[in-house]
């Protein structure tokens, strides 16, 4: 059963973070945006109005006590990593900080938002991985740029589009097999006609074997979960869900 905040809606991670690490991935409620972007829509490039998308940051800051404005990365699919501690582009598709007062922040709309940190709560990163940077090595780049051991770190995989709902052409399908990435759970699901991926499973089965052994999921579909998320693939023009992670400096905002 989701549970929801009372003011801003949103869901917490559920992981055993440390108590210094807040995170958290906002769901399309309770917000200032008008349709077809329900109201709480995140991302100035989807057609909504500037100042119903600055309402809902500025929402977000206010609500959660965040220590600064997220970091809003220009998301293409890519593997781009950075470092925000030297870094200063924003195209990207990942970021880490190990600075307690950036928050970082990834926008997804059926792709997967994975947030990372370590046991002692001193570094953070966030993703955003759709097939192609699940394909293309986008975790492995982040994983490589954090100072942590891969053994020390914690993943929380939000909403994201589930196995059961997000069909793909064959070729796809075979990119994802040649490189073993294919899950048993969804064999079944598969056709001569129809072929399906389980995003958040392959994930996780990258994080293990990249050694991060303490993965979590939400596990609830942005694509089934009509009146509570943004999905792409459900609508073509769609708002963006925020996932955020920070280092928390007051009791306001701890989840």
């Amino acid at each position: 059963m989701i549970a929801w905040s009372l003011i801003v809606f949103h869901i917490p991670a559920n992981w055993p973070a440390p108590a210094n690490i807040s995170a958290l991935t906002t769901s399309c409620l309770g917000g200032h945006s008008h349709p077809p972007f329900l109201s709480n829509n995140l991302a100035l490039h989807v057609g909504d109005e500037a100042k119903h998308v600055e309402a809902n940051r500025q929402q977000l800051i206010n609500y959660f006590n965040l220590p600064t404005t997220p970091i809003w990365l220009e998301q293409t699919h890519s593997t781009i990593c950075i470092d925000t501690e030297v870094d200063f582009q924003r195209c990207a598709d990942a970021s880490i900080t190990r600075d307690t007062n950036k928050v970082l922040a990834i926008m997804t709309a059926d792709c997967l938002p994975i947030l990372l940190c370590d046991k002692q709560g001193l570094e953070i990163a966030a993703i955003h991985a759709g097939w192609r940077g699940l394909l293309d090595g986008v975790i492995e780049q982040t994983l490589s740029k954090m100072q942590s051991l891969n053994q020390n770190i914690l993943a929380w995989i939000g909403p994201a589009i589930c196995g059961n709902c997000f069909e793909v052409g064959s070729e796809v399908y075979q990119l994802f097999a040649r490189k073993n990435l294919i899950l048993d759970d969804i064999d079944s699901l598969q056709s001569a006609t129809k072929r399906y991926l389980n995003l958040p499973g392959i994930a996780q089965k990258i994080l293990n074997n990249h050694g991060v052994l303490q993965t979590f999921n939400a596990n609830i579909c942005t694509f089934e979960q009509s009146h509570h998320f943004y999905s792409y693939r459900r609508q073509a023009q769609t708002g963006r869900m925020t996932s955020l992670i920070w280092f928390n400096h007051t009791t306001k905002g701890q989840l």
